[in-house]
């Protein structure tokens, strides 16, 4: 059996179809559930995290809600799952958008690789409309979103970019998860999210994030990833002790720091 573009990605995208409902409060912030336009013409959903939204009175169109940061979730669940990130990003005062890719949660149509691209590209050109410079912008790929956060910041050129928990190809993770098989049968999903070949067209600084126990993306295409970043102030942070999925949650407030940091610094001009 070849594995073909499109079997490969039935295997990849495992979305929650079940609906988020609307956004909670996240210490003391309200969340704004919003609907985007793509280019493509689906219709897609996110939550919007005003940092300072409940002390500042700030709204959907504040044009002050300081540098934001684009999520772009991995391959399952749905926007719902990620209000954690987001409580975290908010307390070192980053604003945050949850996007919700087509065919997850409440978002219309069915994910391939170019429309969770274009839900990426909407994602970002509202955030631009919003706080007014896409330099203010921090794009944070997780998983899966790490090989679409290094394709949308090649094009765009946002303030900085994170790729956390990401592979190198889907072409290195047929091969990881499958050893035993022949090189030959995963020919045709050479080139497909290829981080690695996006990462060689990104200016922006980049701060690569992986857990040293990572049971699904191996760790070598974490610092294979630092290796290919070619922006100024590119940093590898390597968290003891997480696997694929709780890299913040074991990390803690050392995570947060760092991200944080990273994000004020590339986005304001200083730490």
């Amino acid at each position: 059996m070849v594995f073909s573009p499109r079997l490969a990605e039935a295997l990849l995208f495992q979305p929650s179809k079940e609906d988020p409902g609307r956004p909670p409060r996240l210490d003391g912030i309200p969340g704004e559930a919003i609907s985007l336009n793509t280019s493509d013409g689906v219709v897609i959903q996110a939550w919007w995290y005003a940092c300072g939204g409940a002390d500042a009175g700030a709204t959907l169109h504040s044009r002050n809600p300081g540098p934001a940061v684009l999520f772009l979730h991995g391959n399952a669940g749905n926007i719902a799952h990620r209000t954690p990130m987001a409580r975290g990003l908010l307390r070192h005062g980053l604003s945050v958008l949850l996007l919700e890719y087509r065919g997850y949660g409440g978002s219309e149509g069915s994910p391939t690789e170019e429309g969770i691209y274009q839900d990426a590209i909407a994602g970002h050109r509202f955030l631009v409309e919003i706080v007014g410079d896409p330099g203010k912008i921090v794009v944070l790929g997780r998983s899966m979103g790490g090989a679409v956060a290094a394709r949308l910041a090649a094009e765009k050129a946002p303030g900085g970019l994170i790729l956390e928990s990401a592979f190198t190809s889907l072409y290195d993770m047929a091969r990881a998860l499958y050893p035993f098989l022949p090189g030959f049968l995963f020919r045709r999903i050479r080139g497909r999210f290829d981080t690695v070949k996006e990462l060689q067209r990104v200016n922006s600084p980049t701060l690569v994030v992986h857990g040293a126990e990572d049971e699904i993306v191996p760790v070598r295409m974490g610092r294979d990833l630092f290796q290919a970043a070619r922006g100024a102030g590119s940093r590898w942070m390597e968290v003891p002790g997480a696997g694929h999925n709780d890299v913040f949650w074991v990390g803690g407030e050392e995570y947060f720091r760092a991200v944080g940091g990273f994000s004020r610094e590339h986005t304001e001009g200083g730490p």
